[in-house]
């Protein structure tokens, strides 16, 4: 048997951030991660959490209040809105951000990204913060440790590409800018590969991660992987400990301040997502192997509440399905690249338009919900798929062929015979055409007002006028991808209280017991008012638990008058 302080379960930005903040306030502190790499499903993600009121906005001349802030939850959450749970979450996002840029390696870039629901009161801009880029080199050998991102969403196996790479990279040959910017990362990943043989430029999620496991092993956090959670230690109804399986063996570990379930929700778990998620034989996840709703089980073994209406609450983004011939599939998440540029439409099984192609991915899945549809397909022309990419169909001058050949990508000369080949009604899917192309003729989407919001316009292509998300479909050859719901994350998790703290049966705190991150039920019940929805209140909370389980430690007490001064 050890001891210590607290024990963490799950290695993802809630755990981590858990175990930092509980370490800088003076508390020994343990994460145990069951799988062999650390970093769980942030190491998967965008890496930009949901932050109102930061400080980091102010670097471009933007503001924010907690008051709109509040406004814009309210109108997001509707009946929803847990002023418990909200209110703690407004009051230490801000805080937690400030003290982890003092006290880690964790810092963050503003993003003028508008809120997803941006035509309701209190929206903003920059609540989603970005993560800069990483030099993975300075984790040494447990580079090899930390989460990789999907392969799918790298080039050449392990080279990471953000945001801000995606325009210049795409104008490599067209302007100097974009060459010389393509020219310094190719140079960097070439010599990695020769070095390192990966690349160790992170970015996104990947960066944060990284951040994360980076700042953990220089603050002295104990970091166990190929550790299983098995049982909790519950004595009289507190928990104590945690009862885990490492090197082989079963380990008990006492926890003197609490235990924080922080395992990355249930994504992985065929039976829980046949018993929550709509349309489960249709659906794809994302999440990694591990996430299989370990501390769910947990929590219900001691007592918790895992709340029917809000279990099945995720993440949606729209995937499309590589199928390879030794049986495996590749999915890829349609989040914005492709879909919200200009020159593109989705189309249901009637060849009809069916939602605002730049929407975000919550609202995108969440239409296809509403209407029943498990299989849509996004189309374009071959100028569109040279400029952009169609999903695992990467932009000129890669070639599309193998794809094509592999059935991913649907290739037709002619919408008479695209419509054959996705199986939809062939006049149907010209007369969809023919009115989009009117429309966007003018720069215009008079059916779904895409580009009309602040939210699809800002993921358009800015260097397209007079409307970044809107262009006609133009001449063939034409193109289809299958999307299909899926998600990024489950986010219905275990019922706490505003400090963390694991509710009972009878809306008592189990003592000793607190969630975080995915196996939190989120405050957002299934809303998705912004990018990072789901990671900055994961952060939020592991830092608020912590806070809660350092209560009486003299640094927690200085850290409370730093705060607040």
């Amino acid at each position: 048997m050890i001891e210590t302080d607290i024990v963490v379960i799950g290695s993802g930005a809630a755990g981590l951030t858990a175990a930092i903040t509980a370490r800088k306030l003076g508390l020994e502190a343990l994460v145990v991660e069951k799988t062999a790499l650390f970093g769980g499903t942030t190491a998967y993600s965008g890496g930009a959490p949901w932050i109102p009121c930061n400080h980091v906005m102010k670097q471009i001349g933007l503001d924010d209040s907690r008051e709109a802030a509040e406004r814009y939850l309210r109108g997001v959450l509707g009946e929803a809105y847990r002023p418990d749970l909200v209110g703690p979450y407004l009051d230490n996002a801000p805080r937690m951000l400030q003290f982890l840029e003092r006290n880690s390696q964790v810092c963050f870039k503003p993003f003028p990204l508008p809120d997803y629901e941006s035509s309701l009161p209190g929206a903003a801009k920059c609540r989603s913060l970005l993560t800069p880029e990483f030099d993975g080199r300075l984790l040494g050998q447990r580079l090899a440790e930390l989460r990789q991102p999907l392969p799918q969403l790298m080039l050449f196996g392990s080279m990471q590409i953000e945001g801000a790479d995606i325009h210049p990279m795409r104008h490599a040959l067209k302007t100097w800018a974009g060459f010389r910017h393509t020219v310094k990362v190719m140079r960097r990943f070439v010599l990695d590969r020769l070095r390192h043989g990966r690349g160790t430029r992170l970015v996104n999620g990947n960066a944060l991660a990284a951040r994360l496991f980076h700042s953990a092993i220089e603050a002295g956090v104990a970091l166990w992987k190929n550790t299983p959670a098995l049982e909790l230690i519950v004595e009289n109804g507190a928990v104590r400990g945690v009862v885990v399986q490492h090197d082989g063996r079963r380990v008990t570990v006492k926890a003197r301040r609490g235990v924080l379930l922080a395992t990355g929700g249930f994504g992985a778990n065929d039976k829980m997502r046949a018993k929550y998620v709509p349309s489960p034989e249709h659906h794809y996840s994302l999440q990694p192997e591990g996430n299989v709703g370990d501390g769910i089980r947990l929590g219900l073994a001691a007592g918790a509440v895992h709340d029917p209406k809000h279990a099945g609450d995720c993440i949606w983004t729209p995937v499309s399905v590589l199928r390879k011939p030794d049986g495996s599939i590749v999915k890829y998440p349609h989040i914005f690249i492709d879909r919200a540029m200009p020159g593109c439409i989705v189309v249901d099984p009637q060849g009809r338009r069916f939602v605002n192609e730049g929407a975000s991915y919550q609202t995108f899945v969440n239409t296809m919900h509403e209407r029943g549809l498990t299989e849509v397909h996004l189309i374009a022309n071959r100028d569109f798929l040279r400029k952009y990419g169609l999903g695992l169909a990467r932009p000129s001058p890669f070639s599309e062929r193998a794809l094509v050949e592999a059935g991913y990508l649907i290739e037709a000369a002619t919408l008479t015979e695209l419509a054959l080949r996705i199986g939809v009604e062939a006049r149907q899917l010209e007369a969809t055409v023919r009115r989009f192309d009117e429309g966007a003729a003018r720069g215009e989407d008079p059916e779904f007002g895409k580009g009309a919001d602040a939210h699809s316009r800002f993921r358009g292509d800015q260097t397209h006028a007079p409307n970044p998300s809107v262009a006609p479909i133009g001449e063939g050859p034409y193109y289809a991808v299958a999307l299909h719901p899926g998600d990024l994350s489950t986010v219905g998790g275990l019922e706490t209280n505003g400090s963390a703290q694991v509710l009972g049966t009878d809306g008592q705190p189990i003592p000793g017991l607190y969630a975080s991150g995915l196996d939190m039920n989120s405050i957002m019940r299934g809303r998705y008012p912004g990018g990072g929805s789901s990671i900055g209140p994961a952060m939020t909370f592991g830092y608020i638990a912590a806070r809660h389980m350092a209560q009486h430690t003299a640094k927690a007490g200085q850290h409370e008058l730093e705060a607040t001064t």
